[in-house]
């Protein structure tokens, strides 16, 4: 249980999560592709994320973003409500595209790769193994 009652899965779990999440790292690493692990504080440089979710609900478990760079466009379209500019709708199409890039890539290395069914986060891939 976290300081904030949210419950977390069993320490077997979370090193298991952890194994995977370092799989999904290197794989991805060796497809060329730029991936970080996920750090309080980071940058969020772009490339692939991958985050380990320590929740004991649906939601815990591995999960790979990918971070893209629009500048500040994307940033003050979205602070000014203007979801239909083009840089929102380019944003949206690249993360499609390298949602469903990251999981042949990591499905290819035999892991369990699929779109995240959090409406949060959905165009995020989520990863177990096999």
């Amino acid at each position: 249980m976290s300081d904030y009652g949210y419950p977390h899965a069993s320490d077997e779990v979370q090193e298991e999560r952890n194994r995977i999440a370092d799989r999904a790292y290197e794989e991805l690493r060796r497809a060329g592709l730029p991936a970080h692990r996920w750090k309080h504080g980071a940058d969020g440089s772009p490339g692939a994320e991958i985050t380990v979710d320590p929740g004991a609900d649906s939601v815990g478990g591995v999960i790979v973003t990918w971070t893209a760079d629009f500048g500040p466009a994307l940033a003050e379209s979205l602070l000014s409500g203007d979801l239909q500019a083009p840089v929102i709708r380019q944003h949206g199409a690249v993360a499609r595209h390298m949602q469903e890039a990251i999981i042949g890539i990591l499905r290819a290395a035999g892991l369990e790769a699929a779109p995240n069914e959090d409406d949060m986060n959905p165009l995020a891939v989520r990863v177990a193994s096999t």
